[in-house]
């Protein structure tokens, strides 16, 4: 018998500072209620509160590691773009690119970061 794997999200978030965060989860609203309660990395424990501004469904940790990993390489500026379009295409209920699935738990609020941005 073949077991699916659970799904895995890439998320940001904005903190405080206006700094961006980038991690990955397969539990979106408990993550984000996790690094508000200053569980997790100093970077977003020093920033509180966060809120949610993106997230992208994948089909597995790796996958959801490989989109972290390929957005903690991009400009603020591209991290921002990818958040502004996203809710663009929410709102007009469309999906282009493979992203865009927010957590159904959470509403996005706005942008995230990974390297202290």
């Amino acid at each position: 018998m073949h077991q699916e794997s659970e799904p895995w999200f890439c998320y940001m978030l904005r903190c405080s500072d206006g700094s961006l965060y980038i991690g990955i989860t397969n539990d979106v609203s408990k993550r984000i209620e996790k690094h508000n309660q200053g569980i997790g990395p100093d970077f977003t424990k020093r920033r509180r509160p966060v809120d949610l501004i993106w997230s992208q469904e994948s089909v597995n940790q790796h996958a959801a590691r490989q989109r972290e990993n390929e957005l903690k390489g991009w400009s603020r500026k591209k991290k921002l773009e990818l958040v502004a379009r996203s809710r663009t295409q929410d709102r007009r209920g469309e999906c282009s690119e493979q992203l865009l699935r927010v957590n159904p738990s959470q509403e996005p609020l706005a942008p995230a970061q990974g390297k202290g941005e």
